[in-house]
């Protein structure tokens, strides 16, 4: 068996406890759903600044953490959610939509939710409901036809092409040029489609592979829907949907 020398023992050393520093600055992230500036990080993991800032800086570099830059705060980026992405990519859809379905509701006083697609149905994931007394109710976990309503449609225009003309030849009265013009506007508007007086507004949610795995809404009564407020919602909605799918790991081609 080969020997190493002091030297290369001491280098493997070092690099053995890099690695054991990279995991435990790793690990304070996976009871986090708040996020962490760096001075919390170095705090949690007993480092120093400096060595908290060479660790999180590679982390994001390599694209295991991302960096808030209005708060400063970091979480798991891209590369860390897609080691576990596929058994709990859901709980973190709606543990970072959550705060925003709030804001949204407060700011308009309707009804906002997250969908996901889930073969020709659209589920709730969550919502946060309107307090008015006259107002959209939908169980979490309830499953509607994808091809009715914002939210299904918004799932459908961004789907791959041979799905989306499946269901338009399966179920009828849709067209390709209607998902096409969803996809130029990035959001999608529906009256009166999945239940009668309901309004609803939908726009995209990606994931770091640019794809579109929720939808972003808010629905209520037609009659409290009028142009002013639409523009404002959909101006609201379409930057909530963008921080919730840069936290996904999300970048927009230039």
């Amino acid at each position: 068996m080969k020997t190493m020398e002091p030297g290369q023992l001491d280098r493997q050393n070092s690099l053995l406890k890099s690695l054991e520093k990279s995991l435990d600055v790793l690990d304070i992230f996976v009871e986090c759903n708040t996020g962490m500036t760096l001075k919390e990080i170095a705090a949690h993991t007993h480092l120093n600044t400096s060595t908290a800032f060479r660790i999180v800086n590679t982390l994001e570099r390599r694209q295991y953490l991302t960096r808030n830059e209005t708060s400063k705060q970091y979480r798991l980026g891209p590369k860390a959610l897609a080691l576990g992405y596929s058994s709990h990519w859901t709980e973190n859809v709606v543990t970072l939509a959550k705060p925003y379905l709030r804001r949204l509701q407060q700011l308009f006083n309707e009804t906002a939710s997250i969908y996901i697609a889930e073969g020709d149905n659209r589920i709730c994931l969550d919502h946060v409901e309107s307090t008015h007394s006259l107002r959209r109710v939908i169980p979490i976990g309830e499953s509607l036809p994808i091809y009715k309503g914002a939210a299904g449609k918004v799932l459908l225009a961004w789907c791959n092409k041979e799905e989306r003309n499946r269901v338009i030849l399966q179920y009828g009265n849709l067209s390709e040029s209607e998902f096409s013009q969803i996809r130029h506007n990035g959001y999608a508007v529906t009256q009166d489609e999945s239940e009668h007086g309901l309004f609803a507004l939908a726009v995209p949610v990606f994931n770091f592979e640019s794809q579109v795995i929720a939808s972003l809404t808010v629905a209520g009564p037609s009659m409290r829907f009028y142009d002013s407020i639409r523009q404002k919602m959909l101006f609201t909605m379409g930057q909530y949907a963008y921080e919730i799918s840069y936290s996904l790991g999300y970048r927009k081609k230039s």
